[in-house]
C-alpha cells in the first residue's frame, strides 16, 4: 500500500511524503510510483492504543462484544485496544484468560491485548497465567474485583513482576463506605486516599503502577511523588463536569470515578504535562441498563475527536495526542512494534481532517449501547481513514472491511 501526499511527524517534525507500507510494515517514505490512497488534506498519525477498554464479552454481549467494540475502536481511530478483566465470569484466572483469548481470537477486528484482574486470593493463578499486565481494584466498582485489604494489595505489589503494569482504580472502599454513611456522595477524597496508599506500598515494594482514570490535578501529582507511576486521564474527567453535564445527562452521567467539579475539571487540564497516557475507559451499557443505576460511559468513537477539538481550541498540542495516545501506551505496555510512524514498525495509521465541523450523533457509531454523553457536540477534527497493517478498514469515517486482529498483550 502507498498513502501519497501524507503530513505527518517524522523525527520530530512534520513532513509532506508518501508512505510505503509492505507485508504489514511500514517500509519507507519519500516519493513512490503506482496508485495508492490519496491523504491530501489530512494529517496521519500512528495508530492509536487505548488501554483501558471494557468490552462485556464474555457474559454482557448485549452491552458490547469484542466485533461491536474493535469496529467502535477502529471508528474512533484506535488499531489496538487493551480490554478489561471485569466481565463475567471476571478474568482472574488462567482458564478465563484462555476463554477470553479464544473469543476475541474469532471476534476482533482490530489489534487487542487482555488485562488480567487482581483477587484477594488468586495469586497461584496469576502465577499459572504469567500475565502482561494486571488490575486491582482498591475500591467497589462494575463486576466483582475488590481488593480492599492492605495484606492482598501489599502481595499483589510483591508478587505480580515489578517491571509490569499493575493497573489500580484509585479508590479507597473504606473511605467510600463511610462517605455513603454520611451521604456525602462518592466524593474526590476516597481517590486522593488511595492514591496516597497505593504510591507509598508501590514506592516500597519498588514496582511500576499505573493509576487509571485519575480524575483531579491533586491526585495526579500525589500519585507522582513516586517515581515509577504512571498516570492515565480519561475524556470524560477532562470534557466533562458534574455541574455542567451532570444536569444535563442526570443518571447516564453516573461512572467511576464520578465526574468531578467544573472547577475541578478545568485544574486536571493543568495537570496534562504529567499525564502519560489516555484511556477512554470505554464502558458500555444500554439506556435500560444506565436508568437502572449502572455505571460507566461510551468513549471509543468520541476520544480522538474531543481532542482534535481541543487542539483546534489551543487547548493541547498535537505532538501531546499523538504521545499520549499512541507513543506512550505503546511502551508502557511492551508493544514493540507499535505507537510510531517508522521503519518496520506496524503499518497502522489514522487519518484525520483537522478542520471538518461535524455534530456528535450516536446514530450510525458502532458500539451496541446505542447512545453517548456528547450528543450534539459541535466538534472540529474528525476521523477519515484507518489503516491496519496496510490494509483500508476505515473510509469516510465508517467501517469499511474487517480484517482479523492479532492478540498484542
Amino acid at each position: 500500500m502507498i498513502i501519497k501526499n501524507a503530513k505527518f511527524y517524522l523525527g520530530g517534525r512534520v513532513v509532506s511524503k508518501d508512505i510505503l507500507i509492505e507485508n504489514g510494515k511500514f517500509k519507507g517514505f519519500g516519493k513512490f510510483k503506482g496508485e495508492g490512497i490519496d491523504a491530501k488534506g489530512l494529517f496521519a498519525l500512528p495508530g492509536l492504543i487505548d488501554p483501558h477498554v471494557h468490552l462485556r464479552d464474555p457474559g454482557l454481549t448485549s452491552k458490547e462484544d469484542f466485533r461491536s467494540g474493535t469496529r467502535a475502536a477502529l471508528a474512533g481511530g484506535f488499531t489496538t485496544i487493551l480490554d478489561m478483566p471485569n466481565t463475567k465470569p471476571p478474568t482472574t484466572t488462567a482458564a478465563t484468560l484462555r476463554k477470553k483469548a479464544e473469543i476475541a481470537k474469532k471476534k476482533a477486528v482490530c489489534d487487542y491485548g487482555l488485562h488480567f484482574g487482581a483477587t484477594k486470593n488468586n495469586f497461584a493463578e496469576v502465577k499459572k497465567a504469567k500475565p502482561k499486565s494486571m488490575k486491582l481494584c482498591m475500591g467497589e466498582t462494575t463486576g466483582k474485583l475488590l481488593v480492599d485489604d492492605v495484606y492482598s494489595t501489599w502481595r499483589h505489589f510483591e508478587k505480580f513482576p515489578k517491571e509490569k503494569p499493575l493497573l489500580l482504580h484509585a479508590e479507597d472502599e473504606e473511605t467510600l463506605r463511610a462517605m455513603e454513611k454520611l451521604k456525602k456522595g462518592r466524593g474526590e477524597v476516597a481517590e486522593k486516599i488511595a492514591v496516597e496508599k497505593a504510591r507509598m506500598l508501590a514506592a516500597q515494594a519498588n514496582r511500576v503502577v499505573y493509576f487509571a482514570h485519575t480524575t483531579t490535578f491533586e491526585a495526579v501529582h500525589l500519585a507522582k511523588i513516586w517515581g515509577r507511576s504512571l498516570v492515565e486521564a480519561t475524556p470524560h474527567h477532562l470534557f466533562l463536569s458534574k455541574e455542567k453535564d451532570g444536569k444535563r445527562l442526570k443518571q447516564f452521567a453516573n461512572v467511576y470515578p464520578p465526574l468531578r467539579s467544573e472547577a475541578e475539571r478545568r485544574e486536571l487540564w493543568g495537570a496534562l504535562y504529567f499525564v502519560d497516557s489516555v484511556g477512554s475507559d470505554h464502558a458500555p451499557h444500554t439506556p435500560q441498563d444506565k436508568e437502572a443505576g449502572a455505571a460507566g460511559l461510551p468513549g471509543l468513537e468520541t476520544s480522538l475527536a474531543l481532542f482534535l477539538n481541543a487542539y483546534n481550541e489551543g487547548r493541547v498540542e498535537l505532538p501531546w495526542i499523538i504521545n499520549r495516545m499512541a507513543e506512550s501506551p505503546a511502551k508502557i505496555f511492551g508493544l514493540k512494534t507499535k505507537g510510531r510512524i517508522g521503519k518496520g514498525y506496524d503499518g497502522d495509521l489514522t487519518l484525520v481532517d483537522l478542520k471538518e465541523k461535524w455534530n456528535v450523533s450516536a446514530d450510525g457509531f458502532e458500539s451496541k449501547c446505542g447512545w453517548t454523553p456528547y450528543e450534539g457536540f459541535r466538534l472540529k477534527g474528525r476521523v477519515k481513514k484507518v489503516i491496519l497493517k496496510g490494509k483500508l478498514v476505515v473510509d469516510g469515517s465508517r467501517v469499511v472491511k474487517e480484517i482479523k486482529g492479532k492478540r498484542v498483550l
